[in-house]
Formats: C-alpha cells, structure tokens, sequence
C-alpha cells in the first residue's frame, strides 16, 4: 500500500500533494466511480454554469480530464486554464488539450493569474491535497481571480461516505476531506454568495457566486 501511494503522489512539497504518476491517478478513479465518472463529471459541468465564450479556471486540473469537459462547453470563443502543481500531469494536458486551452504549473493557494479574470473556476478533488492551514488561503485566491458575479463550483470528496477500499489510500483521502470541513465554510469566508450544496455520487459539492455588490470581509 505505502509504495502505491509513494507511485501516485509525488509526494509532499510544503505546498500540498502533487500527483506525478497521473495516470495510474486516472485508472484508480475510474475504479473509484465505478464507471460513473464520466456521468459525474458532466454534472460538474453542467452545475458550473459554463457558457459559450466563458472565461474558466479549473484548479488542481491534472492531466486536463474535467478541463477538456468545461472547454467542450465554453466552446471556441472560450478559454480554459489548467492550473496544477504536477509537472508531469501539465505536460500531458497541454499535449491533449485544443487550442482554446492553456496549462499552467501552480499551487491553488498562490495563483500567478490576474484578478477578476475568470467567468467561472472550478475546482474538483484538489482540495484535500492542500495542506489544510493553507485551504483559506487558497480560497481567497480562488476568489481573487473570479469576476463580479462569476462562479466557484469547488467538489471533494464526501467525507460522511465509507471510503472504497478498492481505492489506494482512500481512508487518507478520506480524512484529508473531513479536515476541510464543509466547503461552504470554506467559500463564504474568501467572499463568495453561497448559491446551492449537495452531492454526487462520491463528492459533495457547493456552488458558490462571487457579489457584484461585494464586500470583503
């Protein structure tokens, strides 16, 4: 069990979990959802609210699996940018990514991205990688980035669920989840208008709106 780990995860930077061998990463997944994560993800995108020539950001993107899906629907006058902190994973979705996508190596709680820049981020099984002193934090940069009225559709796995013992250090997984908390009590703090939570097969989720009428907390 230990060396499956050590091959999924790069191991720990001081910046949270990077997940070098990705692909095994997606193949225990795949297993993880039991042939649903593709239905999950549609969902995703689907609650995120992308729009044709929306603007996007997908935190902890990987190897550009949810990023692909979110371009899809942001269409060719959109953008997607994938940020992560792997750079193998980086590498591997620029070379699968269209034209309309860019790829960045970063850490969530220190995005090298202008402010107010993106209609919508996304953020989806990232968050119990983050160190959780630094959960805040990157919050608030998720925050800094999104537009007046733009969206955060953030989703982590659901800690009240008996983790899949198929799933190679899915307990870890699962106690890093419950250390986050209720991810709206991660959201309301940075700025964010809660809109809606709720779940998914594995992950629960909120949605979240950054106010025209804003004021920082």
């Amino acid at each position: 069990m230990h060396d499956t780990l050590k091959r999924l995860h790069g191991g720990q930077h001081g910046k949270g979990t990077t997940i070098d061998h990705f692909r095994l990463n997606e193949m225990v997944s795949q297993i993880a959802f039991a042939g649903r994560r593709g239905r999950v993800y549609r969902r995703i995108v689907s609650l995120s609210g992308v729009r044709p020539g929306d603007s996007v950001l997908d935190v902890g993107s990987s190897s550009g699996y949810l990023a692909r899906k979110l371009a899809a629907a942001a269409g060719p006058a959109g953008h997607v940018t994938g940020v992560d902190p792997s750079q193998a994973a980086t590498a591997y979705a620029r070379r699968h990514g269209s034209r309309s996508m860019t790829f960045i190596v970063g850490v969530a709680q220190d995005l090298a991205l202008p402010d107010a820049s993106f209609d919508v981020v996304t953020c989806t099984l990232a968050i119990h990688h983050i160190p959780a002193r630094k959960r805040e934090a990157a919050f608030r940069e998720m925050y800094r980035v999104t537009k007046p009225g733009g969206r955060l559709l953030a989703a982590d796995f659901d800690s009240s669920r008996r983790p899949l013992p198929l799933h190679p250090g899915g307990r870890r997984m699962w106690r890093a989840s419950a250390t986050a908390g209720p991810l709206e009590e991660l959201a309301a703090p940075a700025g964010y208008r809660v809109e809606s939570s709720g779940g998914l097969p594995l992950l629960r989720y909120v949605l979240a709106v950054r106010p025209t009428d804003e004021v920082r907390p």
